[in-house]
């Protein structure tokens, strides 16, 4: 919890939100425990939140619809394939704004969000917006839903890349790992290449897939001989 605006040299409060660690902090509104750009910050982030948690469902079930998410045997994956970040941020939107819904209720002594959903917690927490930038852990309120709308955007950051292994490399002499790279899951793959650097282009991806599944069922040429197209 924050202590609250502090006093500098005798000067007039100043926010205490880890915003201002670099810039220097602001002074606050009269009235209130923190400065007026990070009011409108907890505003902004208030009315985003509920539709960010939404979006973050969406990049939970990156069904498979292209080549690169065929297993080696053929088979497509099955059932919800998770992103590990994207189920993290979305546990902690509602874990954070839960936990402030409750000290409002506590404090204030006034019943709660009448619905365990992010769009209504947000919403609780917009009512009592006021009497929350005049509490003294305000700073703590901007600091946490600054740090949740971060980690949702890097969650849902489309250049952030997957990778998925898709087998052993074919090339003569090479038993390096091969990966299929895509911008996201589900996504059309931009390159499908080994740790030591053969790369296959796309006409020839279903070439290695198919010599993938001959490797497996122990019908690889004797030769180990590389699919036409790597490089």
């Amino acid at each position: 919890m924050a202590s609250g605006a502090r006093r500098t040299n005798g000067t007039a409060p100043r926010c205490e939100s880890r915003r201002h660690d670099e810039a220097g902090p602001a002074p606050v509104v009269p009235g209130l425990r923190i400065c007026a750009d990070c009011r409108d910050r907890i505003e902004d982030e208030l009315v985003a939140l509920p539709a960010l948690f939404e979006m973050c469902a969406y990049m939970l079930d990156p069904r498979p619809h292209h080549l690169m998410r065929e297993r080696v045997s053929g088979h497509r994956p099955r059932g919800i394939a998770l992103r590990e970040a994207v189920v993290t941020v979305r546990t902690e939107i509602f874990g954070v704004l839960a936990s402030w819904c409750s000290l409002v209720s506590n404090e204030r002594e006034v019943p709660g969000p009448d619905e365990l959903a992010v769009r209504k917690l947000a919403s609780f927490l917009a009512i009592h917006l006021h009497w929350l930038c005049a509490h003294p852990a305000a700073p703590d309120l901007v600091d946490e839903l600054t740090d949740l709308a971060n980690a949702v955007s890097e969650a849902l950051r489309p250049n952030a890349g997957f990778r998925v292994a898709v087998g052993e490399c074919l090339h003569p002499g090479c038993d390096r790992t091969v990966h299929a790279e895509a911008h996201r899951e589900g996504g059309e793959p931009y390159e499908v290449s080994c740790e030591a650097g053969h790369v296959w282009a796309p006409e020839h991806w279903l070439s290695l897939w198919a010599q993938q599944n001959r490797s497996r069922n122990g019908e690889k040429d004797a030769s180990k001989r590389a699919p036409e197209g790597a490089e």
